[in-house]
């Protein structure tokens, strides 16, 4: 364990962190409106040591404790990607710190597109499975992704059911990640749909492998903020502005899924 991750630990329980039973990380524009009584700590990831700001418009770079009676969550509002130049080990060093805490499970939050035209913008679809097509260590780099990994049925049980008590319709497909900046072809889309692909992202799936690696329990929500065929045009400032909209149904759906999940 490096000098820099014991002193970030050091500062993390500093704010009264306790053992934590999950984390949910989020993306562009989704700053989730949690319920305020639930908030216990809040702090900057540029105090937190060797993590700083994102550095991407629409990533807040805000961390936050969420209690509840059976534990806390950790609410990491921003992330870094692969097309920024940060190394996986950089990518995943939330995790790395929220598994030390205790945590056990990971729910990735993502801004995606919609590949499948049967998408609209603003629907949120549960991640089943999902394809790597960002160079990772280790993992296999087939020129199709490789063979889908699977998320956690278990944490989607759990979200359809918050979803449904507030009568929040969550669909299911599944995710290409894919290493980005620029947004995919007309043939690359046929191309991901033929490959059983619905939504197609430039993030999540360094986190999903490194919480599994770490024995955590992994799930990726998409808010699906474009459509091919669909919108009208592809840019960040876009995706931000159309994944700010559904950030209050979205700070619902975390904060039930949060306070029911030991149910």
């Amino acid at each position: 364990m490096s000098d820099t991750f014991k002193n970030a630990m050091d500062v993390l329980k500093g704010i009264g962190t306790g053992k934590l039973t999950g984390c949910i990380s989020t993306g562009s524009g989704q700053a989730l409106p949690i319920d305020h009584s639930l908030v216990k700590s809040q702090i900057s990831y540029n105090e937190i040591p060797g993590l700083a700001d994102p550095g991407i418009p629409g990533h807040g770079g805000i961390l936050q404790i969420i209690s509840v009676g059976y534990g806390d969550w950790a609410l990491w509002t921003g992330r870094r990607h692969f097309y920024q130049g940060y190394s996986y080990e950089e990518i995943g060093y939330y995790i790395d710190l929220s598994r030390e805490l205790g945590a056990e499970n990971l729910i990735c939050i993502n801004a995606a597109g919609g590949l499948d035209r049967s998408l609209n913008m603003g629907d949120l679809v549960a991640i089943d499975k999902f394809k790597c097509f960002i160079p990772i260590p280790g993992t296999d780099r087939q020129v199709d992704g490789g063979q889908f990994r699977e998320t956690s049925p278990v944490i989607k049980e759990k979200l359809l059911e918050a979803g449904s008590s507030l009568g929040i319709n969550i669909k299911s497909g599944n995710y290409a990640g894919v290493p980005g900046p620029t947004y995919e072809t007309a043939a690359e889309v046929n191309w991901l749909l033929k490959l059983g692909c619905q939504v197609v992202g430039m993030s999540t799936v360094p986190e999903l492998i490194r919480a599994q690696e770490l024995g955590m329990t992994a799930f990726a929500l998409s808010a699906i903020a474009n459509v091919h065929g669909k919108s009208t045009s592809l840019s960040h400032e876009e995706v931000v502005k159309s994944a700010e909209t559904g950030v209050e149904r979205l700070g619902k759906l975390i904060t039930e899924f949060i306070r029911t999940f030991d149910m």
